[in-house]
């Protein structure tokens, strides 16, 4: 596994699990959303981010058995609020996972683009 990649939660392996089994649909890598919480993160209880400020729509791709997700935050969209947790959604609403990042601030022309990596 890349040293960048990272854990799916419960709640969406659980989701897949199902999507499998042909008990719901498979769901999909939909948004990157931006937080300004700082709780380490627990795959095994987080379902949202602590305290989320921005969501964009999420850029995916898959090579192999990697999904890449990107999302970009403009520094407008930020505002005041310090960058501290990043993570994606699927398009049910179920958080795919997140990452707690050091502590980032924006000025309004500034952007922040972030992969967050799964491996299966």
């Amino acid at each position: 596994m890349p040293t960048n990649s990272i854990a799916a939660t419960i709640a969406y392996r659980s989701a897949v699990a199902l999507a499998v089994a042909g008990a719901a649909p498979q769901p999909v890598a939909a948004y990157v959303a931006f937080g300004s919480g700082d709780r380490p993160y627990s795959p095994d209880s987080d379902e949202d981010l602590q305290a989320e400020f921005h969501r964009v729509i999420a850029e995916a791709s898959a090579s192999g058995p990697t999904l890449t997700v990107r999302g970009t935050l403009l520094g407008s969209a930020a505002g005041s609020h310090v960058l501290r947790e990043v993570g994606v959604f699927a398009n049910d609403g179920t958080l795919m996972g997140r990452r707690v990042v050091a502590p980032k601030e924006f000025e309004p022309e500034t952007e922040f683009e972030v992969d967050l990596v799964f491996e299966y």
